[in-house]
Parts: C-alpha cells; sequence; structure tokens
C-alpha cells in the first residue's frame, strides 16, 4: 500500500495512517487471475470484531470509468465496522460508506457503514437496540440517498435521529472541511 495510488487517495480524504492500518485498507496492485476488473482498485475489508475478514470491496479511486464499487459476485451485503458495535457506549452511528464511518471513527464516534441504502437488511436493526441514541450520518451530497438510509432504518428503531450533513457534503467532505468538532456538536458531544 505504501506509495499506491490508494495510500495518496486516502490521506488527501484526511485519513490518518492510523486509521488505513486499523482498518486494513489495501491496494490491488495486480490482481489474481480472475479478478482483473479489482485491479487498480482500494480493498476496504469488512471484518468481523475479532478481525477475521469477511469480504472485502473494492472501490475506484478518483472519478474514472467504471462502477464506483465493486464486490465479489456471491457476497452478501453486511454492515462495515461491526466491531464498532462491541464498544461500550450509549450511542452508535451509521454512515452510508466506509470512508465516512472511518472518518467518524477517526473523530471519536463509534460508527459501522451500511453500503447504500439498498443494502439495508431489517434484522440489523436488532443490533441497533442497545444504543440510547443511534445518528444516521446522512450524507446531503447525492439524490437523498442518505436521507432515505436513515428514514428506512427508523421504520425498524425508535432511537434513531436523522443528523443531515449541509447540503453538498458527507461526513468525509464535512469533517475536511469543518473538522472533528463540528461533527461531533451535531450528535451533541462536547470537550466541555
Amino acid at each position: 500500500m505504501r506509495g499506491s495510488a490508494a495510500e495518496e487517495y486516502l490521506m488527501s480524504r484526511g485519513l490518518a495512517p492510523d486509521s488505513i492500518r486499523s482498518f486494513q485498507l489495501g491496494y490491488v496492485a495486480d490482481s489474481m487471475p480472475g479478478h482483473e476488473p479489482y485491479a487498480g482498485r482500494l480493498a476496504i475489508p469488512y471484518l468481523s470484531p475479532d478481525r477475521v475478514t469477511l469480504q472485502i470491496r473494492f472501490r475506484r479511486i478518483g472519478d474514472g470509468d467504471g462502477a464506483k464499487y465493486l464486490s465479489v459476485p456471491g457476497d452478501t451485503p453486511r454492515p462495515f465496522n461491526t466491531r464498532a458495535l462491541e464498544l461500550d457506549s450509549p450511542i452508535m452511528c451509521v454512515c452510508e460508506g466506509e470512508i465516512d464511518a472511518i472518518t467518524a471513527t477517526q473523530a471519536g464516534l463509534p460508527a459501522i457503514a451500511i453500503p447504500g441504502v439498498s443494502a439495508w437488511r431489517k434484522e440489523w436493526a436488532l443490533a441497533l437496540h442497545q444504543y440510547d441514541h443511534v445518528f444516521v450520518l446522512a450524507d446531503n451530497d447525492d439524490k437523498g440517498q442518505g436521507k432515505k438510509l436513515g428514514e428506512t432504518i427508523a421504520k425498524h428503531s425508535d432511537n434513531v435521529r436523522i443528523v443531515p450533513m449541509p447540503e453538498g457534503y458527507d461526513v468525509n467532505s464535512f469533517v475536511q472541511e469543518h473538522g472533528a468538532e463540528p461533527l461531533l456538536a451535531k450528535v451533541g458531544i462536547n470537550d466541555e
């Protein structure tokens, strides 16, 4: 990963080297036979709480051609960063994308990600019932998908509050421009 296009991309998104290592993010420099579509992509492992890789999603770096995300055929959608669900916390944040969840985690918030509103499964709400508050950190940079994800989750749990990012922002771009403190303030966490 060092010196790769993925490292440069992740650093440009404000992810700290410790976060990159902790989430075991990687880069597919050379693909194995049959995996050619993943070459040149960021590899995002979905780790179990005991750090076993359950699946890997592959993200296009930058605004190039092709699908933004690819998964291995047959992979079942699942939440990203489920190890956050084992933290002793009264709150949990839910983001629409992995980089947003990593950014929220880096800012000091426990966070998972759902890989898009269509991936949501109602049985996942059971994992969210244990929290006093679930904050859906809703992207506001795409056709309302972040808000739609929040509304979908709220149908299955009564402890959900949708926290929209300002127009044109997702969690990552908001923190990059404004810092972590305003994100913490959006969910009511202050250092006072």
